[in-house]
């Protein structure tokens, strides 16, 4: 699942690399990483609350970080795509690049934390480094600002 998403992430920043937009394409990519990012966001859900149940203490509290950095990982994308209708890609294609760049950025830092968290053995845990997966892998909370075109200034940690 991870793998699919990296490659359609990989396939769109390929396409934010051109000078000019390619409709069909951006389309068919975008809906493809909606479908494959919501299943990732179901099912990351779910392998941690499952495992929040099975454990106590430290690592259910990572869980649970982890459970809500999905959620709000999913309300970035969810903003971005709802800023960014294909008539505004259209209208100003550079500020789309831009601000897709900083959600692919925000994308891959989230599969990197699931991944750290989610593939870990009991044996290989670091519950200092993990109990805050934002900290331990230099992710910062999400503002308003997901580049999309309603002025708001970058988040300090994207310039």
């Amino acid at each position: 699942m991870h793998r699919d998403l990296l490659a359609a992430l990989d396939e769109i920043e390929s396409l934010l690399a051109q000078p000019e937009l390619d409709q069909l394409r951006l389309s068919r990519v975008r809906l493809y990483i909606s479908r494959v990012n919501g299943e990732r966001r179901n099912t990351v859900d779910a392998l941690c609350l499952a495992r929040e149940r099975q454990a106590g203490g430290v690592i259910a509290q990572q869980f649970a970080a982890l459970r809500q950095s999905n959620i709000d990982t999913s309300i970035e994308y969810t903003m971005h795509v709802g800023a960014w209708g294909l008539r505004e890609i259209a209208e100003d294609w550079p500020a789309y690049c831009r601000a897709s760049t900083a959600l692919v950025r925000s994308l891959r830092q989230q599969i990197a934390i699931e991944q750290a968290l989610l593939c870990m053995t009991p044996e290989g845990a670091d519950p200092l480094a993990l109990s805050d997966p934002r900290g331990y892998m230099g992710r910062q909370l999400p503002n308003q600002d997901i580049g999309a075109p309603h002025g708001h200034p970058p988040r300090p940690h994207l310039r």
